[in-house]
């Protein structure tokens, strides 16, 4: 093994999938192979045994290769030491020590990929799982705290140790998304606090290695000790907008009025870059069908031509509508059809998913999935959603806001007169787009927010319907991708004033053509929103200016974001054109994108133009 690590495992596979680390690491893969028994067997329990005991092979192997090497010196000879006793009990047996935590924590992370094909973007939430053998550790005086940072900063290199980060990002892996998510703060099942000195190490090891990876998701209530808060918010005072924060006082009864009981509601993650799962007891499917308000916007408008022929629907146009509340429901109705036709393609398309690609190891020690003898893929496990990520918001709202304000109410203009600066690309039609700018947009408090509290809660409500209809569980999101960019010239011009080309809305945050916006507008309006409603997540992507920001003062914002989710810059826009023009001098200037981080300088022309755009707080 190589000098730079005390541990056996490499990453290989990555995905968003998170695997129950609290069952393993507390009981040991042991328990559930026995609780899977020898005797009358179906294909998949069968099929778990023996995942079950080649896993404790493959770490056999590696306590074996450890034992036969011989180390060039002692630090050496003791790390192969450590490795293979590591490896001849965890995760077989429980863990008993911080270090069998960690080691298991990345073996479980790769072998599962390993053997059912799967990724694990999600390496567990060590504070919460390693608190209780740390403190063991110390009270026995097998540890203490410079050796245990020891042992952070050499589990968090294999994140980023294989990969080069300062390359142009499109010549990186997956466009610089590498993946890996590690989970700080929070609560236990009962509710009491996590956060500890663990939670501390994490993060300043992750400061001082200077780490993109792994992304730091930390979980923050109002009861969150404020000493967290400032060693999360270090980094972004020093230009490392690395770390974003999950509201649990959202989320978790987001979760539980989604039908998940508190105690596992309350041991939630985040996979990959946001979307919600309950560790142990699920894997929600939350990033594979991300739905575009906006586009179902722009084909009520515009002709739909080679897209309805390829999706084999319709689209009903807002030709000759003649008041508000029956282009509301024209445009609803439009999304409801076309969601409904999106959620019976993945319910044909689910039914083969045992067939392809079946997961008894990543099942085995899954709730839910012992009992009913069923693979996860089969809906085996306690709960089974498949998240809902809806796309474009603030462009929905801020257009019908517009219709309603220039047609309607001010009478600027007809309605056919503005679907015709629409559908036009707004050439031609300057003025009338210029007044689109006084009419009231999500985030300003004038009145745009009930549109969305409205569309948002018909929404829901259809995709309530339909999982009664087909005793399906799809449960709603609010969040998108790098998307804002990719689907902006697929998606034509919108009555809000956007032309085609123009940057799409991310998850919660509102459109960076409105004015006049402050953040506690924007809390406010993200606040009369019904997020309970929203399990999968509901996200907050927002820039602060850093001159003259304090911790104080970040810690502040971080508490008060009603959203599940905040993604947080803290940025120099002065920095970022200097970055431009003068790359070299800023290459560990590191922001928040789309769910993850890159360094700014690595970016394209595009993405830099869409980060630079954002408005600045």
């Amino acid at each position: 093994p190589p000098r730079s690590t005390l541990f056996p495992y490499t990453t290989l596979f990555r995905s968003h999938h998170c695997f129950p680390f609290t069952a393993a690491i507390r009981n040991g893969l042991e328990f559930y192979c026995n609780a899977y028994g020898t005797g009358e067997q179906n294909a998949f329990t069968r099929a778990v045994r023996r995942s079950l005991l080649a896993v404790k092979q493959i770490a056999e192997k590696f306590a074996e290769a450890a034992e036969q090497l011989r180390g060039a010196d002692d630090l050496e000879r003791r790390n192969l030491a450590m490795i293979a006793a590591a490896a001849r009990r965890v995760p077989w047996k429980k863990a008993e020590t911080f270090y069998e935590g960690l080691a298991a924590l990345w073996f479980l992370h790769e072998v599962c990929g390993s053997l059912d094909g799967v990724g694990m973007s999600v390496i567990g939430r060590p504070d919460f799982l390693l608190g209780d053998l740390y403190r063991a550790d110390q009270k026995a005086k097998r540890i203490d705290r410079e050796t245990a940072y020891d042992l952070i900063c050499r589990f968090m290199a294999h994140t980023d140790c294989k990969l080069d980060l300062e390359r142009p990002i499109q010549e990186q892996f997956n466009r610089g998304e590498q993946g890996d998510t590690l989970i700080l703060g929070g609560c236990d099942e009962q509710g009491n606090p996590v956060c500890n000195e663990l939670s501390s190490l994490f993060l300043k090891a992750h400061r001082e290695l200077k780490l993109t990876y792994p992304k730091i998701h930390c979980r923050i209530s109002r009861d969150t000790p404020q000493e967290f808060l400032a060693e999360a918010n270090r980094d972004f005072m020093n230009g490392r907008n690395t770390v974003s924060f999950l509201n649990d006082d959202v989320l978790i009864p987001a979760l539980v009025k989604a039908g998940k009981r508190l105690e596992d509601a309350r041991s939630y993650v985040a996979g990959g870059c946001w979307e919600v799962i309950v560790e142990g007891c699920e894997h929600s499917q939350g990033a594979n069908c991300y739905f575009n308000l906006a586009r179902v916007m722009d084909l009520s408008i515009h002709d739909g031509g080679e897209v309805e022929k390829r999706l084999g629907t319709r689209f009903d146009r807002l030709n000759g509508t003649e008041d508000f509340e029956a282009i509301r429901a024209l445009v609803l109705g439009n999304i409801v059809r076309v969601l409904r036709e999106m959620f019976e393609a993945i319910l044909r398309g689910g039914t083969v998913w045992p067939e392809v690609n079946p997961a008894p190891f990543f099942s085995a020690c899954l709730a839910g999935c012992t009992e009913s003898r069923r693979d996860y893929s089969e809906g085996g496990a306690r709960y089974n959603p498949h998240g809902v990520p809806l796309a474009g918001l603030a462009v929905l709202a801020d257009s019908l806001s517009a219709i309603r304000f220039l047609c309607f109410e001010k009478k600027l203009c007809t309605l056919p007169e503005l679907l015709a600066a629409v559908r036009a690309d707004w050439n031609g039609h300057d003025a009338l787009r210029a007044a689109t700018a006084t009419a009231p947009r999500f985030g300003d408090e004038n009145g745009c927010e009930e549109l969305a509290v409205g569309i948002l809660r018909d929404i829901v409500g259809e995709v309530h319907r339909f999982n009664r209809e087909h005793r399906s569980t799809f449960q709603p999101g609010l969040y998108n991708y790098r998307d804002i960019i990719d689907w902006a010239e697929l998606t034509r011009a919108t009555p809000d004033g956007r032309k085609r080309g123009d940057f799409l809305t991310q998850g919660l945050t509102p459109s960076r053509y409105a004015k006049g916006l402050a953040l506690t507008k924007i809390f406010r309006a993200c606040a009369q929103l019904p997020l309970d409603e929203f399990p999968a997540n509901s996200v907050l992507t927002i820039s602060c200016q850093r001159s003259g920001m304090t911790p104080e003062l970040l810690a502040a914002v971080e508490q008060c974001c009603p959203a599940g989710m905040l993604q947080l810059n803290c940025i120099d826009r002065e920095e970022l054109v200097d970055a431009r023009l003068h790359p070299e001098q800023h290459g560990d200037l590191l922001v928040r994108l789309y769910g993850y981080s890159a360094r700014f300088v690595t970016l394209d022309e595009k993405m830099q133009a869409e980060f630079m755009s954002r408005v600045i707080f």
